[in-house]
């Protein structure tokens, strides 16, 4: 007699981004939108115009056939130690526009109410009604998880696991979400919670195709239409600046990706600290060690499946 399998609930996830710049984070949110094996329970918007990233979130899921209630709040829009980005880094100028995706936010009048409260003292109730449930996925500057755990230090017994995009382990430079606020990162990784990574170079390894690109701008779905104009946004910015009609690249998607099909990529433990010397101020440096909190997914096995799949579930919206 054949036993059915027995069926997983989904597992409850919360999304801390900074959505509207790149093409990734709106992307994240669509990937997890329309994964079936995921519950997203609430999302926080960080760095800069927190209260329009929000916006934008909001009208992502307002897009969907069945609009969703998860709340959206606004989080921290400035870093840490209260100062700003340089607008010289010490790689070269942060080439990168802010906010290109303005335009895709509906007004505020046009969408649900947004719940009342900062975003992180929304994200420590939830923790605390849900204990060990819902795994923190942070795709932008590391500031709202950084105020989390300073301002709520009990939160951090009810949080299984964190899920970053952050780092850049295989070159001696630094990385964007890093950069932003590194003295919260630096909180972060010194927590003791346990961490996985989807650094730098495996969103790198992970870039669209043109013909993908084009197999969104053809769809008909309102998301679908929402995130096609989000990219063709983002596509004119990078050719403004670089001259070249740019791709997306899958940073993000691939972070909501390790909870789908961690089996993609090849993992290394062991310790990830800032480093906050003149020469490699805001550097993440790992250290390899089997029995160390953090893990890193340093390469990903198969990057066109992994492209092809995530886009399908994107597009299936």
């Amino acid at each position: 007699m054949k036993t059915k399998p027995s069926l997983r609930p989904p597992q409850s996830v919360w999304l801390d981004t900074d959505i509207g710049d790149d093409t990734d984070d709106i992307l994240a949110l669509a990937l997890i939108c329309a994964s079936p094996e995921l519950t997203l329970a609430g999302v926080s918007t960080v760095f800069g115009d927190t209260a329009t990233r929000a916006r934008l979130a909001r009208t992502v899921l307002a897009s969907l056939r069945e609009p969703s209630a998860t709340p959206v709040a606004t989080g921290c829009g400035r870093p840490l130690s209260a100062l700003e980005c340089p607008k010289i880094w010490p790689n070269g100028p942060a080439a990168r526009p802010h906010f290109v995706q303005r335009s895709c936010a509906r007004r505020s009048a046009e969408l649900p109410p947004a719940p009342r409260g900062h975003a992180v003292d929304l994200l420590a109730a939830h923790l605390r009604a849900h204990p060990g449930e819902t795994v923190p996925i942070g795709i932008g500057a590391l500031t709202n998880l950084a105020t989390l755990l300073l301002r709520h230090p009990d939160a951090k017994a009810a949080i299984p696991r964190l899920v970053l995009m952050a780092g850049d382990f295989q070159r001696s430079e630094w990385e964007w979400n890093v950069r932003c606020d590194p003295l919260a990162a630096a909180c972060v990784l010194q927590s003791g919670l346990r961490i996985d990574f989807i650094p730098w170079a495996i969103g790198m390894t992970c870039t669209v195709s043109a013909a993908q690109v084009g197999r969104l701008h053809a769809t008909r779905s309102r998301t679908g239409r929402l995130l096609s104009h989000a990219v063709k946004l983002w596509q004119e910015s990078r050719l403004k600046i670089t001259g070249q009609a740019d791709r997306p690249h899958l940073y993000d998607p691939m972070a909501v990706a390790v909870l789908l099909h961690p089996g993609w990529f090849e993992w290394r433990r062991g310790r990830v600290e800032i480093v906050f010397t003149p020469s490699e101020f805001s550097h993440s440096k790992f250290t390899p060690d089997p029995s160390g909190q953090h893990r890193i997914a340093w390469r990903i096995r198969d990057p066109r499946h992994a492209v092809e799949t995530v886009w399908s579930r994107i597009l299936s919206l």
